[in-house]
């Protein structure tokens, strides 16, 4: 009895476990690596905001959904993070939405009837033997109907507005009977930029929620899914630098992230001197790419020393990659980043190479 109550226990576990549950998500994301911003600035903003524009970008989000779970799929949230500091969020689309599942309004009918009636009967006898009898009626009836068109409830379609105080928004999508969670969705984003920005980057995290069935015969229940996260690079559409920079950026940070994987196994040998630092290491659950980070800036001679000299090739590169982006940001003279840049960019070879995350 007791081996069976704790065979039972362990069950219990693996099923919720989120390890075991979301090890192959049957939700996936897929976001491109670039977008272009078009500058939309008005006169009223020039007024209102001097030193900053207006730049119009649209974020396309591709949802891939497992057939099996076509119809558990519940919501899916996108978040939109600029790195600026400097950038705030003007406007996005699609906004707030509300829907019914009716196609009108609903029409309710309130019938009130009344019936008033009088009946007098009168009875008379007469001599010898012969009875007479009278009787009157009077009767009314009347019939009152009321009809009024109620607004039919209405439901959360679509959800959105700001986080992070105005430099960030997020996009909440319901699943309903007349709209599907599944392929490609639109996100439009105006941002408020320091007028000498061309290019930066940002973030685009999304999440989902299922209904699943965890333990057979138990009612379904509201899963979250593991979130996927995305490094975008955003460059002013007419200008050909800004493209090269935020081109060069994305080329770096996914050679980065791939250098990484592939010697991540000689990274974790290297890094662990003697058992005590292999043990530390369990312990604290360190990340490679964060400590790999923190390695090569506080010393970075003695880290070149230790590290595959790929992995410090390619962390030297994606630096240089993100100062010139940085430089586009528009947090400093536009003449000074614009002058750096151009020779930087037109001394150095980009080639254009893709890299599988």
């Amino acid at each position: 009895m007791v081996r069976m109550v704790c065979t039972l226990i362990a069950i219990s576990s693996i099923a919720f476990s989120p390890a075991l549950l979301h090890a192959d998500s049957p939700v996936q994301f897929d976001v491109g690596f670039l977008v272009a911003a078009h500058d939309v600035t008005t006169h009223e903003c020039r007024q209102s905001r001097p030193g900053y524009r207006l730049v119009q970008m649209d974020i396309m989000i591709s949802t891939l959904v497992d057939s099996d779970l076509d119809d558990d799929l519940l919501e899916t949230n996108f978040f939109i993070e600029p790195h600026n500091p400097r950038i705030q969020i003007e406007d996005f689309s699609p906004q707030t939405t509300l829907q019914s599942p009716y196609a009108g309004n609903i029409s309710k009918e309130k019938r009130i009837e009344s019936n008033i009636g009088t009946d007098v009967t009168a009875k008379e006898t007469i001599p010898p033997g012969i009875t007479g009898t009278a009787s009157l009626g009077l009767g009314t009836k009347h019939a009152t109907v009321e009809k009024v068109d109620v607004l039919p409830e209405m439901k959360l379609v679509t959800a959105s507005g700001t986080i992070h105080r105005g430099r960030g928004v997020y996009f909440r999508f319901h699943r309903t009977a007349q709209t599907s969670l599944e392929g490609t969705t639109v996100l439009g984003v105006v941002l408020l930029v320091p007028e000498n920005w061309s290019a930066d980057t940002m973030t685009v995290r999304c999440q989902s929620k299922i209904r699943k069935t965890i333990v057979p015969g138990v009612s379904a229940q509201e899963v979250d899914l593991p979130e996927a996260r995305f490094t975008l690079a955003m460059y002013q559409s007419d200008d050909l630098h800004a493209s090269q920079v935020a081109d060069r950026y994305i080329q770096a940070e996914s050679r980065w992230q791939s250098v990484q994987r592939q010697y991540a196994d000689q990274i974790n040998q290297r890094r662990h001197h003697s058992p005590l630092d292999y043990l530390t290491s369990i312990v604290r659950h360190d990340r490679s790419e964060m400590s790999v980070a923190e390695r090569m800036k506080q010393s970075p001679e003695k880290a070149a020393r230790e590290l595959p000299p790929a992995v410090v090739d390619a962390y030297y590169r994606f630096q240089e990659a993100k100062s010139l982006i940085d430089r586009c940001s528009g947090l400093r003279s536009s003449a000074e980043a614009k002058v750096t840049d151009e020779a930087t960019v037109a001394n150095t070879s980009v080639t254009i190479q893709q890299f599988d995350d």
